[in-house]
């Protein structure tokens, strides 16, 4: 199997022992990322009738639907950044 990979060292370097505490922790860094992301989502979710009410002038929006729509994207990005920068450092450790 590891001969149909098209990079060997990537193979290699999913099973070597020194790497594999570093995988479990990105998975624990990659689901509280996800969990974060979700609680976000639904948190906003649940309050958006009542943050409606309020109007962003410059977009002329409710704020809820800001929040909903253009926030989640923008918490997604960070959270995306935040899990690259914890992945680099973990895995060159």
């Amino acid at each position: 199997m590891l001969k149909e990979w098209p990079k060997p060292e990537v193979a290699k370097a999913l099973l070597s022992d020194e790497h594999r505490h570093a995988w479990g922790d990105l998975k624990r860094v990659m689901l509280a990322t996800l969990g974060a992301w979700i609680a976000y989502f639904l948190i906003i979710n649940m309050f958006v009738r009542s943050l409606n009410k309020i109007v962003v002038p410059v977009l002329n929006m409710p704020l809820g639907f800001c929040l909903a729509i253009q926030g989640t994207l923008v918490m997604f990005a960070v959270a995306l950044y935040t899990l690259n920068k914890r992945v680099d450092g973990a895995l060159d450790s």
